[in-house]
């Protein structure tokens, strides 16, 4: 469930502004001009932090592989990136918390970087110079993650076709690899970028694919077996689900994420698509696993499970 309280602390509206504010910034910039050719700050500010191989290689300018990442071309450019890290960003960083999933748009937007860096400097010529800016490495990096995450969640493509998340995937994947065919890496749109965003996701995952990813399809069949469950008798504590979650939590407050087994990470990841229903939680401050009005308590496997996920 998506609160205001997830609103606050989530890292996809954190990035949002920081975005934001940056381009607010190269506006202002846009409108000052220095040195004797007429160029605006905003032109300097692109020199000094859009990816341009020729300053990696031949300056060591290895910023400019996480700081591109952060500056826009134009208001649509902006909108649509925005647009598009909310919309598939919000459900990933729900589904894998903040730590996963800011190491996730990180690893995807450098890797989109040097996917640019390696293509252009082999392309050469006005490639080799070229500045690329913008945010849309990352943001095809989780619409990969979203189309593994929840293949069968429909988007409707231009607000009006509805269309699989999977199939959505393959579908921009196969535009991308089309257009930087066709335009044989000269378009002004770096669609080397956005497969490299799809490239370095799809390694992101084949990493951690034994920590516990789940597919939609078990999603489905959890919540239809939860509803049954529902209705064919009251809602009560599962004393077991209860005593296994404060087991992992005093394991990993103690030892770390990384003592867990890989059967620990799955059953929490179950025990996660068993809670996703719950609505009335109280704030994660006044939870405390030994209060004996928190074991009382219907929702304690979702505060407990909430609890673990802050050590992950």
């Amino acid at each position: 469930m998506i609160t205001k309280e997830t609103y606050v602390k989530s890292w996809v509206i954190r990035l949002i502004i920081l975005n934001i504010s940056v381009f607010i910034v190269q506006v202002l910039f846009s409108m000052l001009i220095t040195g004797d050719e007429g160029a605006s700050l905003s032109d300097v500010l692109t020199y000094y932090l859009g990816l341009r191989p020729v300053l990696v290689i031949e300056q060591y300018y290895v910023w400019q592989l996480i700081s591109y990442m952060f500056l826009h071309g134009g208001f649509f450019h902006i909108f649509l990136n925005m647009y598009a890290l909310l919309i598939f960003g919000m459900p990933v960083e729900q589904a894998w918390g903040s730590r996963r999933f800011m190491i996730y748009y990180f690893f995807t937007g450098i890797g989109a970087g040097l996917t640019i860096l390696i293509i252009n400097t082999y392309l050469g010529g006005v490639n080799y110079i070229t500045p690329t800016i913008g945010a849309s490495g990352a943001v095809f990096g989780l619409l990969l993650a979203f189309g593994m995450l929840f293949p069968d969640a429909e988007i409707l493509i231009f607000f009006l076709i509805p269309m699989r998340a999977k199939f959505l995937v393959i579908l921009y994947g196969g535009l991308e690899l089309y257009s930087l065919i066709a335009s044989g890496g000269q378009s002004p749109i770096s669609h080397t970028g956005h497969l490299g965003g799809i490239l370095f996701g799809i390694i992101f995952f084949l990493i951690i694919r034994k920590r516990g990813i789940t597919f939609k399809s078990k999603i489905i069949r959890a919540r239809l077996n939860r509803e049954i469950d529902r209705k064919a008798k009251p809602v009560s504590t599962n004393l077991s689900d209860e005593h296994t979650l404060e087991g992992i939590l005093r394991k990993v407050k103690s030892a770390g994420p990384a003592s867990l087994t890989d059967d620990e990470y799955q059953y929490l990841r179950y025990m996660e698509i068993m809670s996703q229903d719950v609505y009335d939680m109280c704030p994660e401050d006044d939870f405390d696993p030994d209060d004996e009005y928190c074991k009382k308590c219907k929702n304690i496997e979702a505060c407990l499970l909430r609890k673990i996920k802050n050590y992950l």
